[in-house]
């Protein structure tokens, strides 16, 4: 056989990554698995809803409210009226819809897209630690059984 020791590293090398693959995959597994029944508030705070952009003024207003209803005495223009109204429109359309979603939704995709990772991992990794670990021990056992005969 040419260049035996190139064949024996890769093997090796790609046993080690599906290895690492599938030990990183259920690692993952587990972890989520720790998350939903044991620690069920540990991803808590990905329990949020992302909430518009808060306005900053320099003025003595303090809320969009405010600046609505001095908007003349505030000498706003006409475009920064029409802005102020965009932003309370898009805030109360988010407020509507915030309420009508379920709050735990953000967790429960968190959770899904970590096991998909995870078990993407799995199913490459174990079978190419397999494929990969069963040859070494193929060539591991026909080396011994030529060195045995010899």
């Amino acid at each position: 056989m040419k260049n035996p020791i190139i064949r024996t590293i890769y093997l090796y090398l790609f046993a080690l990554v599906g290895l690492a693959m599938l030990v990183i995959g259920s690692s993952m597994i587990i972890n989520l698995g720790l998350k939903a029944w044991v620690f069920t508030q540990a991803d808590s705070q990905d329990n949020y809803m992302s909430q518009p952009a808060s306005l900053y003024f320099a003025n003595e207003t303090k809320t969009v409210q405010d600046l609505k209803v001095c908007s003349d005495k505030c000498e706003l223009t006409a475009e920064q009226k029409a802005q102020v109204d965009n932003w309370l429109a898009d805030y109360e359309n988010w407020k509507n819809q915030a309420s009508a979603k379920d709050p735990s939704i953000y967790v429960t995709r968190n959770r899904q897209r970590q096991a998909a990772t995870a078990l993407s991992l799995i199913l490459i990794g174990l079978p190419l630690w397999l494929f990969h670990w069963s040859v070494i021990k193929k060539d591991n056992k026909k080396e011994e059984s030529t060195n045995s005969h010899e």
